[in-house]
């Protein structure tokens, strides 16, 4: 961690040069206070001998641009000028390693700077990393605290930060280094971009080891600035008393949320969904009443017929002790999703059930779980749900494994190991490929996984060649040209030959992997464009559709093609068993799922018996660590259920489990 801040910071000096001399004039980027005027410190002569050192620096030519700083004669020079010029001596002293030189030229030019203010912060930034560079902790930090972080722009403003927090936690200063830490993160615009980034998880755990009172100083200390962090914080104390049964506190959090950070939509979305569990959560209802939502009528008809065989099932079981006196609302969506989503706020508002089962398609399964959300009410869904995992939470089930679990498997330990820790994606451009997508970045950034291209590919293009040119390196030419240039001399030296050459530019493989989250028609169309190419015996991954006659068939010949699934038992069971006995015929994968959306009810609220209200079925749910099922088992894991997963190679003999 330490080494990889440093290197920040080091990028930093050397990309922002201008910024670390404070020779630029204004601009509305550049915190400056109002009244200085840099056009009254900086001569024009000056600032274009700055430019050219600077320009000479950045080709690598560190001593000709030395010599030519020192060239420079500080007689007429102003002190804003001189304090520039020995802080650029530093910033090249530094990049050279030179870190007494490099300090000792940052100490010369802070006594110079305090005309400016931005250059003296960002002085006092270059005096603090050198300190800290020869390991002289206490005094990095003494230094740091005595600049206006303010007047540095926001990149800078970053670094310090960090660097603050690592000096505080070094020394033993944690309410400091939390600070620190919180201002670090104040770039983050959305929860996602938050939580994604590994110094928040740092954050979280200082916060919750605060005794109460601190926990609210902080957050009122944040007061005046506009840092997701902090009323995210709020949130999480505010979810702290939920469980608690605290209802006054999650109005006290509601209130000082919405008063400062109201505007901030995904905040007080999560805020409402609280206040709404807060409210409903300690009305009785019936918890063995369950609602059903399913396409009784219209094209998806026969789909929901199936979905209420395998329920049927289950209610059959159930039913045969007298104890688990279970009921059925049902209501047919009609196959619309706006249907759908007002079938369930009637359920919930209207008929008072406990939980629902529904979403059988993945459109309508999303309408049907926000509408859920609400109200704080479980929600089994037999689909995936296409939202962000920070707009889901442990109300939702999704019984076929979702996204984030088939990801999650994607770069655990065992597939890292196996597949290699460089990560392609090549994925539809629709609503599917884009959840996938946006899954497989977020779950890259958590894990720091290097991920070496991000493609999409239009589905309704007939041909699929550009995509995997794209990935490849060998569509634009022109950032190629020199290789290019050698091999068409090649070829043409090789023009009576009798085979002639498909493609002339060698790909760039410098991906151990791709991942490809798109149906089989599709999968059968790209992969073999990588042959083409002369990409050959790469590895592929894919996912649950994939299971398929037309992958098994033609899956092997593209090279080692491997897909997520659900672990499928092959064994009877007593519901195969019971199934095959009332309708003569196997179920299939939607009437497994049916059946085991309500077992899952079951299993959820027969496990403790003190459960009564929806608040109590809330809390139940966060403290159950795994739930079983008759398709695989879930496991709680950053509030939202996840599902096991299976790896698969097709082969040419079949399918084989790894």
């Amino acid at each position: 961690m330490k080494r990889i801040i440093v290197a920040l910071f080091l990028i930093g000096f050397l990309i922002n040069l201008s910024a670390c001399s404070g020779v630029k004039m204004i601009t509305p980027e550049r915190k400056l206070a109002d009244k200085v005027d840099t056009t009254k410190l900086y001569k024009q002569t000056f600032l274009k001998k700055m430019n050219s050192v600077k320009d000479k620096f950045r080709q690598g030519k560190a001593d000709l641009a030395l010599k030519e700083l020192a060239a420079v004669k500080e007689t007429d020079l102003s002190s804003a000028e001189k304090s520039t010029k020995k802080n650029l001596f530093g910033v090249i002293h530094f990049s050279q390693k030179n870190y007494e030189s490099a300090a000792k030229n940052f100490e010369d030019a802070l006594s110079l700077s305090k005309e400016d203010p931005s250059l003296e912060a960002q002085i006092y930034l270059n005096l603090g990393s050198a300190y800290y560079k020869t390991n002289q902790h206490d005094k990095a930090l003494a230094t740091l605290s005595l600049a206006d972080f303010h007047n540095l722009q926001d990149n800078e403003a970053k670094k310090y930060h960090q660097l603050y927090a690592i000096l505080s936690q070094q020394l033993g200063k944690k309410e400091q280094s939390l600070t620190s830490l919180i201002r670090s993160l104040e770039d983050k615009k959305t929860i996602e971009e938050l939580k994604s980034e590994n110094r928040y998880s740092q954050v979280e755990e200082l916060f919750f080891k605060l005794p109460a009172t601190e926990k609210v100083r902080l957050l009122e200390d944040f007061d005046a600035e506009k840092n997701l962090t902090v009323p995210y914080l709020a949130y999480k104390e505010a979810e702290v008393a939920f469980k608690e049964g605290n209802k006054e506190k999650v109005k006290d959090y509601y209130a000082w949320i919405e008063k400062r950070y109201g505007a901030n939509n995904e905040i007080m979305n999560l805020m409402k969904n609280l206040g709404v569990r807060t409210e409903n959560g300690n009305a009785k209802v019936d918890l063995h009443y369950v609602g059903v939502v399913l396409p009784i009528s219209g094209d998806k008809k026969s789909l929901g017929e199936r979905a209420l065989a395998g329920i049927d099932i289950a209610m059959e079981e159930l039913g045969a002790d007298p104890s688990k006196k279970y009921r059925l609302e049902m209501k047919d969506s009609q196959g619309s999703a706006a249907t759908a989503a007002f079938a369930v706020k009637d359920l919930i508002e209207v008929n008072n059930v406990g939980a629902i089962i529904g979403g059988l398609t993945p459109n309508s399964a999303t309408k049907e779980y926000l509408e859920a959300k609400k109200h704080g009410v479980l929600f089994i869904s037999l689909s995936p749900v296409f939202l962000p995992k920070e707009e889901k939470n442990h109300l939702l089930i999704e019984v076929p494994a979702s996204i984030e679990s088939q990801v999650k498997h994607l770069f655990s330990p065992q597939m890292i190991t196996k597949l290699g820790s460089r990560p392609a994606i090549i994925y539809p451009r629709n609503e599917l490929g884009e959840a996938y997508a946006n899954e497989f970045w977020r779950r890259s950034k958590i894990q720091n996984m290097d991920v070496t291209g991000i493609i999409s590919f239009d589905r309704n293009s007939m041909d699929f060649k550009d995509p995997v040119k794209n990935l490849l390196g060998i569509k634009f030419t022109r950032e190629r040209e020199e290789e290019l240039a050698i091999v068409n001399e090649i070829s043409n030296l090789e023009k009576n030959k009798s085979i002639k050459r498909i493609q002339n530019l060698q790909p760039q493989i410098d991906f151990d992997w791709v991942f490809v989250p798109a149906l089989p028609k599709e999968v059968v169309q790209i992969l073999p464009n990588f042959n083409y190419f002369d990409a050959f015996n790469l590895n592929y991954v894919g996912v649950p559709s994939w299971r398929s006659e037309l992958m098994t068939n033609e899956g092997y010949r593209y090279g080692n093609v491997f897909f997520l699934d659900e672990s499928l038992g092959t064994n009877e069971t007593p519901f195969t068993q019971k199934y095959a006995q009332k309708f003569n015929k196997q179920p299939k994968f939607v009437e497994t799922i049916s059946y085991d959306s309500l077992k899952i009810i079951s299993n959820i609220i027969e496990a403790d018996q003190n459960i009564a209200t929806l608040q109590d079925l809330d809390l139940a749910l966060t403290k159950k660590s795994s739930i079983q099922g008759e398709s695989g088992s879930w496991k709680l894991d950053e509030n939202i259920w996840m599902k096991d997963i299976a790896t698969f190679k097709i082969k040419r003999d079949g399918v084989e489990a790894l």
